[in-house]
């Protein structure tokens, strides 16, 4: 919401279909030590500016526009969120919260600290094919995929309406077939108007080739 505060749902400790409106405080958990809060700050910054940025550049056509941001960023401050999170309690399968446990738990805070210590093949997968329609809608939605010991292994996601999954360990073809022709780490999300395309560039140090996410415009609604 535009005045700094959050509408949330689907906590475990609201009803179904209920939704409340805090501040942005009230969704604060301590959960990592003053050393790391401290030198984790930026990734919140970096996911400032790609939210409003995609947001601006998904809801009107303002002429050519161009943000810069850091992939790896995005990877961990999204981690650091489901961490905060799955900590607070407030991930859960219906109304039972989850136990907070990462099938990489001892990993988590490398990752947190160091794209290099992200396994191979993990990381950001873009799950829309070409063709898929999508809504625009201001939310960020986030939901807990777990393994058969109830770790959480993976996150699925709705960024203002795209879907993402963000997976924490090496990819299994077999173990993981909904990432079955998803666009890995996409260097690339442009917003195509009529007269105008807007372009959120995505850089990444891994030595891959990324490819790009193109959204075209087709009404307002």
């Amino acid at each position: 919401m535009g005045d700094g505060k959050f509408s949330i749902a689907g906590l475990p400790w609201l009803a179904p279909g209920e939704e409340k409106i805090l501040a942005p405080q009230s969704l604060r958990t301590n959960c990592l030590c003053t050393k790391h809060n401290s030198a984790l700050h930026p990734l919140d910054d970096a996911a400032q500016y790609f939210f409003a940025s995609l947001k601006t550049y998904l809801e009107r056509d303002g002429g050519m526009r161009h943000a810069l941001v850091s992939g790896h960023d995005i990877e961990r401050w999204l981690l650091k969120t489901a961490k905060a999170a799955a900590v607070s309690k407030n991930l859960a399968r219906g109304q039972t919260p989850l136990s907070g446990s990462f099938s990489r738990n001892p990993a988590i805070m490398d990752m947190l600290d160091d794209p290099c210590h992200w396994p191979e093949g993990a990381g950001l997968y873009c799950v829309m094919n070409t063709g898929d329609t999508m809504m625009n809608h201001p939310r960020f939605q986030l939901q807990p995929l777990t393994n058969a010991q109830e770790d959480i292994e993976a996150l699925a996601l709705s960024i203002l309406g795209l879907g993402f999954v963000l997976l924490l360990e090496p990819r299994d073809v077999g173990k993981h077939p909904f990432l079955q022709g998803a666009k890995y780490r996409p260097g690339r999300i442009a917003i195509s108007y009529p007269t105008s395309t807007n372009w959120l560039t995505m850089s990444w140090e891994d030595g891959r080739v990324h490819e790009a996410l193109t959204v075209q415009h087709v009404r307002p609604v």
